[in-house]
């Protein structure tokens, strides 16, 4: 009997390391994920989920009549367009369905109220102890505590990941002409669009003027830094073994004060089902 007892213990701890945990998303016309969360016990919050964030935001335009944040710190925050100085919260309560973060620091950011109306943004940290699946056509992450959960595995391309600054890239080419151009792009579920090639990339792979060009584009950070682009179409780009054609894509011609080379947004990333092994620095896709 005591055999028994232990084998049926041992079976409930092995099914529970490989158990998987399910949090509904919801796409919206911008591209970005949202889901539900709570700050401190307070009432529901919307917020965006975002790959290319490597900490936790309160958008203080939308949360400062929702949540009493007591700030008590400030810190350098890299944006899209640049370094800006933002007050930070410490020693708070985030909750997602049923996973907790304790003594997590918030950073307070104004968004515009005309252009972002979401509470605040998750990032990665969250769910860094998980492989965390983003599954686009069925509107939910995936939060596996093993990759034996992770169902027909071997269709997926197991891709590295490189870890720089905080956040995670990939490689990417883009064909100027026939010639392939290799660099590394961040994945950013944050970022609505479709490419963003930074000054520095475009002047070192003499990507200006290469491309059809559709129109001049302009965008402010939160700090007020304006960044000049022309967006142009890519005819071929390949992300990992995928070939995808005319690419609208952001070359940057303002240098800013930021590391990014370039970021692969939304609109592109709702094309593939994402498989993050934040540990291991390894990513598994393919097409949706």
């Amino acid at each position: 009997m005591k055999i028994y007892i232990v084998s049926c213990y041992l079976l409930f701890l092995n099914l529970s390391l490989l158990a998987q945990d399910t949090i509904p998303i919801t796409i919206r016309n911008d591209n970005r994920i949202y889901l539900n969360a709570t700050v401190n016990g307070s009432q529901e919050l919307d917020v965006i989920f975002d790959t290319g964030a490597s900490a936790m935001v309160a958008n203080t335009t939308q949360t400062d009549h929702k949540l009493n944040l007591k700030f008590n710190g400030s810190t350098e925050n890299t944006g899209a367009n640049g370094v800006s100085t933002q007050r930070v919260s410490s020693g708070n309560t985030i909750q997602i369905g049923t996973f907790k973060r304790e003594n997590e620091e918030l950073i307070g950011i104004a968004y515009p109220e005309e252009h972002y109306s979401f509470d605040g943004v998750i990032g990665y940290p969250f769910f860094e102890d998980f492989i965390m699946e983003i599954d686009y056509q069925s509107k939910i992450i995936v939060l596996h505590r093993s990759k034996n959960t992770i169902p027909n595995r071997k269709t997926y391309e197991k891709v590295s990941l490189d870890f720089m600054n905080n956040l995670f890239y990939m490689d990417m080419t883009i064909f100027k002409k026939e010639t392939p151009v290799l660099f590394p792009v961040m994945i950013d579920t944050g970022f609505n669009g479709d490419l963003i090639v930074y000054h520095k990339m475009v002047s070192e792979k003499g990507l200006a003027n290469q491309f059809e060009k559709i129109r001049n584009s302009r965008s402010e950070g939160t700090d007020g830094t304006v960044m000049k682009s022309d967006l142009v179409i890519i005819p071929k780009v390949m992300l990992a073994k995928t070939i995808l054609q005319d690419m609208e894509a952001s070359l940057n011609l303002t240098p800013v004060s930021t590391d990014f080379t370039a970021i692969l947004g939304g609109n592109i990333m709702k094309q593939f089902h994402w498989i993050f092994d934040f540990k291991r620095r390894v990513l598994y896709i393919k097409v949706n």
